[in-house]
């Protein structure tokens, strides 16, 4: 018999036991000599129900992240069959050296729980009473002489409590070293440090691109999760475009390029491949490469052929204008180059615009809506965040803050009021939360928005942008803000940060597990109480960043696998 058989066994036979205890004590009302038990038959029940729901909640804190959440109390009330074989295998990689030590417990509360069955005389294959009629207590009693006082349970009472304590720690303590012990197995996270860089040089870029006295200027850049590793800065950075939004406010009518949707990639420059063909007569002709930065010195190759016939793309400008670039933007064409901007370095940032998706729904215009406002019902659209929303979004945010740390995208002090949501025209209502924006508003005369000191935080708050993170997970999950989750306890505590922290401190203990599975649970937990085992919490440091990879961004990517049915 596998050990959650055994589990089985036991969430089997507690409500039967609690059941007898239940028929016996409405027999006692027929015999009033024996009104003497009911208090302790009642006090029995209470404790074994006691250890039963204490038993339900361990397993179900065993199980999650392996059996979905909306499939549990089903999973549980079916104990036994081939499902509950195939998370046994799961179970074994979870608990490692300690499964038999945790089924052996199991087995142990089995074991009591038998002997209880004995003790009240209950019948050996249905493990009901013997009898159905409350009215023949009395002489059932003499005939069966079942035992009605409570201290002839106190030991099995006693080994019941002690293999459930132990399960409940061994439980906890297998979940908390889960992430760790798969270090040696977790895949290697992108070079974030080399995507903060390059954040902060893109959004330099842009600002100096914008060489006009408009003071209307702002740009959503899209947040996304980057998960893979690349082999070295130049295939990660030539492999990763930002998507933007260049939207302009003006009290004139709005135009074409109010709002223009763009890819922003850099360019690395390549030699141009040309056809060679060794038919008909000879043809000389020199084709020049294009210059590459870590060559000084030009090339010439002579190639024959009878007919060149290359369809090569418009050759690129540089962007001296970016908000004349913009309003001159013409119908986008497939990977086609609008023009470059240099940055500091010479690196070409190339510009490519994307066209309005073509769709029938009455929304004719651009529109952006802040988390908050979603959180808060003030969105003015009807959609609601779906589960799968909350979990892709999660992961988009917690992949980005690794990418834009310390930049200019993304305050110390960053909140749910930054965070976008773009509703594109003709664009159905499924597609507005497909990804989340950050908000940066820009002119000639912007300041590094990075370099505004944080608000000052009580030290027990570790890092403030994963605490923010934290908050935000939880208020994707329950699709509300923080604010409206606060108890009046929550805003009565005192010597801590504040109610905020309080109330996210209590749905970490008591309801997030529940709601989203244990692999959410901790990833909250790790952001509001920087739980990562490391001396420095600073995400610019790469032992750091790789254990917010870890401990943060891996368990929010299964938990969406998981409820995609992909893992």
């Amino acid at each position: 018999m596998s050990g959650l058989e055994v589990a089985g066994v036991v969430l089997g036979s507690l409500p039967l036991v609690i059941s007898a205890l239940e028929h016996y004590t409405n027999g006692i009302h027929t015999a009033k000599r024996y009104w003497r038990y009911k208090s302790e038959l009642r006090s029995l029940i209470l404790q074994i129900d006691t250890e039963r729901g204490i038993f339900i909640n361990t397993l179900e804190q065993l199980l999650s992240g392996l059996v979905r959440i909306e499939h549990m109390t089903e999973f549980l009330s079916n104990p036994g069959g081939e499902v509950w074989q195939d998370v046994d295998v799961q179970l074994k990689t979870r608990l490692r050296s300690a499964y038999e030590v945790y089924f052996g417990n199991v087995s142990g509360m089995a074991r009591s729980l038998k002997r209880i069955r004995e003790k009240l005389a209950l019948d050996p294959g249905s493990g009901k009473p013997q009898f159905s009629d409350p009215s023949l207590f009395k002489q059932e009693y003499k005939r069966l002489q079942f035992s009605l006082r409570k201290s002839e349970y106190s030991e099995q009472l006693s080994d019941l409590r002690n293999h459930n304590q132990a399960l409940t720690r061994l439980t906890q303590q297998s979940l908390e070293l889960e992430p760790s012990r798969a270090e040696t197995k977790t895949r290697s996270c992108p070079n974030f440090n080399a995507l903060q860089s390059y954040a902060r040089s893109l959004f330099d870029t842009l600002r100096s691109g914008l060489r006009c006295t408009c003071e209307g200027h702002a740009i959503k850049l899209r947040l996304e999760n980057r998960s893979n590793k690349a082999e070295d800065d130049e295939d990660l950075l030539g492999s990763t475009p930002f998507r933007v939004i260049f939207t302009y406010n003006s009290a004139a009518p709005a135009t074409s390029w109010t709002w223009k949707e763009a890819d922003i990639r850099w360019i690395v420059d390549k030699p141009i491949s040309v056809p060679v063909s060794s038919c008909g007569p000879k043809l000389t002709r020199r084709v020049r490469f294009d210059q590459v930065q870590t060559s000084s010195s030009s090339t010439t190759v002579t190639v024959t052929q009878q007919h060149i016939s290359v369809i090569t793309k418009p050759t690129p400008e540089q962007i001296q204008d970016l908000c004349h670039a913009i309003s001159t933007l013409q119908q986008p064409q497939l990977n086609i180059c609008a023009g470059y901007l240099l940055d500091s370095l010479k690196r070409k940032h190339g510009i490519y615009p994307l066209d309005i998706p073509i769709c029938q729904d009455k929304q004719e215009d651009w529109s952006a809506y802040t988390l908050r406002q979603v959180l808060t019902r003030r969105a003015g659209f009807g959609r609601r965040l779906m589960q799968h929303d909350k979990f892709k979004i999660a992961v988009d945010l917690a992949s980005s803050i690794l990418q834009l740390y310390k930049t200019p995208w993304l305050n110390d002090d960053w909140g749910d009021d930054d965070v976008y949501f773009v509703h594109r025209p003709g664009a159905p209502l499924s597609s507005v939360y497909q990804h989340p924006f950050i908000y940066r508003k820009f002119s000639s005369a912007t300041t590094n928005q990075s370099l505004v000191p944080p608000s000052p935080v009580r030290s027990i708050i570790r890092n403030q942008t994963l605490f923010t993170l934290g908050v935000l997970l939880i208020e994707l999950l329950y699709g509300t803000s923080i604010e409206e989750l606060q108890t009046p306890h929550d805003l009565a505590c005192q010597g801590t940060p504040g109610a905020v922290w309080c109330t996210a401190e209590r749905l970490i203990d008591e309801e997030i597990a529940l709601e989203a599975g244990q692999l959410y649970a901790d990833a909250v937990r790790r952001c509001v109480r920087c739980d990562f085992n490391r001396k420095t919490y600073s995400l610019d440091d790469q032992d750091f960043q790789q254990a917010v990879f870890d401990g943060v961004v891996a368990p929010l990517e299964k938990t969406l696998q998981h409820f995609l049915g992909q893992d």
